[in-house]
């Protein structure tokens, strides 16, 4: 969803223009030059969404460009790690207790989390900057590589030094010196990986990242097994620091194919990361916030409710938000091509958020019918925990569809302030919330606290919209739900 106080004129440099100026029709040109996209416009200022026509070939010819292409690869990867991820937990949690399977959960939740700060938004710069980095390509590459490695020893070990201040139940990470190493190295290699994805979004080479999905799915698949019974806790975060490594040594061999020139090499380069390193910090700081609650939460509940909760809460999240995270990879493409042809972004995001408020619904349908019976997988415990929770996190898919692509947008658009204000604001609300529920609700108040966090981005996204259209509120709304809906 494009910011709507932007024309295509200005968009490539990302000025805001009067949200007062009249548009009478937005006509863009898909990205296969076979499809074109008119639409008469019956608002006062810029659309936020130039909609994509109803009939089954245009449709066809939509979900064939780069837009949908690369998405489909992350969706693939995604239901596919969901499947490999589902029998990975239904197999641990028969494996290890639910102590065990609650500390490990929130173990890997906080090694993802160090992964994510540590890339310190350089991933997300080389989106923007790889595309047009020609023959130095290779060297700004291995440049954020190494910085990030660098950056993901220095925030695991201080994690670990401050384990008894700030989450005590996670001391078996101290318990031996092979067990500290081992988590440091998860999370250099786990934030390597982070990187090689966003670096195959920037040439473009999506199918890379199923590739490599795969492979650390099946790998985590036949760990839980060969470990379980004498690491205990530890043995869950081996198995998924192990498949984790795998993934990233195999991704420098895809990148080294897939862009010209390039062999992974250690490289300090102060010069190469300090040009990324404008554009990057803010979006740096808005997704450590939209990442942030996903990856807290897990540590709220073992710390407020118990490891045994911290288990039933895991595997209910984990399915809950497999289709927020459908929107979000659409938006990440969205990020990508937009940001190769600037002058198509209405027309991408209008249909980003049409496909994103659609897997939302078909699979929050689902959810809400079979969610319950999903969690048996589990075990009985699981299902009868887990089951209210999972459906209030399905719901809020709805929301998030929107908020996703918006934000989307404002990364192509480097409305950074916005960016960031919008993910503070659900980042903090969702948080918040849920500590004050959790004790008083149970699992169900992380995903209340969750759903009114994505509800008020909701609103903060719609405000926007309404207020760069002119004329009374009523028709104002019905702009809004016009262009929601797809309609010309």
């Amino acid at each position: 969803m494009l910011p709507a106080a932007l024309d295509s004129s200005r968009l490539r440099r990302g000025i805001g223009l009067n949200p007062a100026r009249r548009v009478s029709q937005a006509q863009s040109e898909l990205v296969s030059g076979s499809v074109q996209v008119e639409e008469q416009v019956a608002t006062r200022a810029a659309p936020a969404l130039v909609g994509f026509a109803g009939t089954p070939s245009r449709l066809l010819a939509l979900l064939r460009t780069p837009l949908y292409t690369n998405a489909s690869y992350l969706w693939v990867g995604a239901v596919g790690a969901a499947l490999a991820g589902f029998a990975f937990w239904a197999l641990v949690a028969r494996l290890y207790d639910a102590d065990e399977v609650g500390l490990g959960s929130a173990a890997l939740s906080t090694l993802t989390l160090l992964a994510m700060l540590s890339h310190l938004g350089l991933g997300l710069g080389l989106i923007r900057f790889l595309p047009e980095s020609g023959g130095r390509g290779p060297r700004l590459a291995n440049a954020v590589f190494t910085t990030s490695a660098a950056a993901a020893v220095v925030s695991s070990a201080v994690f670990l030094v401050g384990v008894p201040l700030w989450t005590p139940s996670l001391g078996f990470l101290r318990e031996q010196p092979l067990y500290s190493l081992a988590f440091i190295s998860f999370v250099v290699l786990t934030t390597l990986s982070v990187v090689q994805t966003h670096a195959f979004m920037a040439i473009r080479k999506a199918k890379y990242i199923l590739v490599q999905v795969v492979l650390v799915q099946l790998s985590r698949l036949a760990l839980p097994a060969l470990v379980a019974g004498f690491l205990g806790a530890f043995g869950i975060v081996a198995s998924g620091g192990i498949a984790m490594a795998l993934g990233a040594l195999v991704g420098f061999g895809l990148l080294a194919r897939g862009l010209p020139g390039y062999r992974p090499a250690g490289l300090i380069d102060p010069g190469a990361v300090l040009k990324l390193l404008p554009f990057s910090a803010a979006n740096y700081v808005a997704d450590v916030l939209l990442l942030a609650p996903g990856l807290v939460l897990p540590l709220l509940v073992v710390s407020l409710l118990g490891s045994a909760e911290g288990a039933y809460f895991y595997m209910a999240w984990f399915l809950g938000y497999l289709l927020t995270s459908a929107s979000a990879y659409l938006a990440l493409s969205l990020f990508a091509e937009g940001s190769h042809d600037p002058g198509a972004l209405r027309v991408l995001s209008r249909n980003a958020v049409v496909g994103g408020l659609a897997v939302a619904t078909v699979g929050g349908a689902l959810l809400l019918l079979l969610g319950d019976k999903l969690l048996l997988a589990f075990g009985r415990d699981y299902a009868a925990e887990g089951a209210t929770l999972l459906r209030i996190v399905a719901l809020a898919a709805l929301p998030a569809a929107v908020v996703n692509v918006y934000l989307g947008a404002l990364r192509v658009t480097k409305r950074v302030r916005e960016l960031v204000i919008i993910a503070g604001v659900v980042a903090v609300t969702t948080v918040a919330l849920s500590s004050a529920l959790l004790p008083v609700m149970g699992l169900t108040g992380a995903g209340v606290g969750h759903g009114l966090g994505q509800g008020l981005g909701l609103a903060i996204v719609l405000s926007r919209l309404l207020t760069a259209t002119e004329g009374t509120m009523p028709q104002r709304m019905r702009w809004l739900l016009v262009t929601l809906a797809g309609r010309s």
